[in-house]
């Protein structure tokens, strides 16, 4: 009888033990079979924006994946721009619409205007780039300014920067908000001439980049009838420069009744939004868009069908998406890793690996990254940045290696000057020789990295052919 408890004991012991050690398992090994490599952190920091964070650079074998990645997007969340934000003569761009002024004055000033507050703006953008460390949001910010093309040639210049703070508020935020925020804003109205589309002269333009670009993307879920109706909508838009948003002259404005996705009645640009939004495309289109942007060129169907699923459900929230897209198995697999090549922004952000380059004087950066194939505020046409091997043809190599080699040589010789800070040199060159930070920039290590000139050190790094991939 004793035996037989002793034995019952014994198996109950065995039974608790067993259960013990499967619940530790279960919480230990995800977290260890997860934790970042030095090349999972390699791979998370090139592909969200370069973030030169300790937790990325230094202390990643403390992190699981999905900790990480939480980190990298909270690192992501909305910060001010660093620059102070530009101010412009509002009175001589109000002398812009003002009709009392002859015409050929009213011009004469637009033109004067257009070339000082460009040239202002671009350099702005670059000095936040340099300065800022939000990585994250501002890869974003580029990326949302393709996806929403428009040039400073039709569009005045402080809509343009008011619309760069759209993207900025909005980069890991509500898509939802964004396009609403985007449409009240006049940049894309006047650079695809919807302030010229009324009732009685209808212009297509923006209906159908709407739908072809910025939502829906190409195909046959929306028909010609569709775009015609949707330009009725879209109808009798001006802009107001005192609020730098759009403004309804309901005079010019197409109030006929029309039926659009399903809805009949007389419909305006808020109301067509909401029906976009609505359509399913609409989150398909985007979450194709973002991961392309993250991981390749190929997701399967059902992973496209299952996150943009998720990102309408969520209301459309970018940080949401790109969490399950940087936490599928799909962005990890060693396929997709280092295969994509780096646009002209990617060299600059990624060189900050190595050298901290000056805000204070831009060197003529935007210069050399236009003729590197990308020019900020400028984008080639409304199809935005196309990348890919476009960013990399026998013209663009050359200008490529230019654009590093000769902006470091620049750099470096800004820093070797009494009155800057040799400092920053110092560092650029022991990160140069570091193993660890060559393998970040370009997933290997250099052997014997001594030359005795500062700026070929720093170079052997940044001028290492594969230092144009992520």
């Amino acid at each position: 009888m004793i035996l037989k408890r002793i034995t019952g004991y014994r198996i109950k012991v065995e039974i608790i033990m067993k259960t013990l050690i499967s619940v530790v398992l279960l919480l230990v090994i995800p977290v260890f079979s997860h934790a970042l490599s030095i090349e999972d952190a390699r791979h998370l920091w090139s592909r969200t924006g370069f973030h030169n964070a300790n937790f990325i650079l230094n202390d990643y074998p403390d992190y699981s994946r999905d900790e990480a990645i939480a980190l990298m997007l909270d690192s992501g969340a909305y910060t001010a721009p660093i620059t102070t934000l530009l101010e412009f003569d509002d009175d001589l761009y109000l002398q812009t619409k003002n009709k009392n002024i002859p015409f050929k004055d009213r011009r004469k000033i637009k033109r004067s205007l257009k070339k000082s507050d460009r040239k202002k703006m671009i350099e702005w953008w670059h000095r936040e780039i340099l300065s800022s460390d939000n990585a994250l949001q501002e890869k974003m910010v580029v990326f949302w300014h393709s996806h929403f093309a428009a040039q400073p040639g039709k569009v005045l210049v402080p809509y343009m920067v008011e619309q760069n703070q759209i993207f900025r508020k909005n980069a890991l935020g509500s898509f939802k908000t964004m396009l609403e925020d985007v449409m009240h804003n006049p940049t894309i109205h006047q650079f695809l001439d919807n302030t010229k589309n009324t009732a009685k002269k209808p212009n297509e333009n923006l209906a159908r980049e709407l739908l072809e670009l910025y939502t829906m993307g190409e195909g046959d879920h929306y028909s010609e009838e569709d775009i015609k109706n949707l330009a009725k909508a879209l109808s009798g838009i001006s802009d107001d420069y005192n609020t730098k948003k759009t403004k309804v002259n309901y005079r010019r404005k197409d109030n006929s009744f029309i039926t659009l996705f399903g809805h009949t009645g007389t419909i305006g640009m808020d109301k067509a939004i909401e029906l976009i939004l609505d359509h399913p495309n609409t989150s398909k289109f985007i979450t194709l868009k973002l991961w392309r942007e993250f991981v390749s060129q190929d997701p399967s169907a059902d992973k496209l069908h299952h996150l943009s699923e998720q990102f309408y459900k969520s209301g459309y929230d970018v940080k949401v998406l790109v969490s399950e897209i940087l936490n599928s198995t799909e962005f990890w697999n060693k396929q997709n890793r280092n295969n994509m090549i780096k646009s002209p922004f990617d060299l600059i952000v990624s060189s900050k690996i190595i050298i901290d380059f000056p805000s204070s004087d831009l060197l003529n950066l935007p210069a050399k990254m236009q003729k590197s194939g990308q020019k900020l505020f400028e984008p080639p046409d409304v199809n935005g940045w196309l990348g890919g091997r476009r960013w990399i043809n026998s013209d663009l190599i050359i200008a490529r290696q230019r654009l590093l080699g000769k902006y470091i040589k620049k750099v470096v010789r800004f820093y070797k000057k009494v009155d800057r800070n040799p400092s920053v040199l110092e560092k650029a060159v022991n990160r140069a020789e570091s193993e660890k930070y060559q393998y970040f920039a370009i997933g290997s290590s250099i052997e014997n990295n001594t030359n005795n000139r500062l700026h070929k050190r720093i170079k052997s790094v940044l001028l290492d052919h594969r230092f144009n991939f992520k």
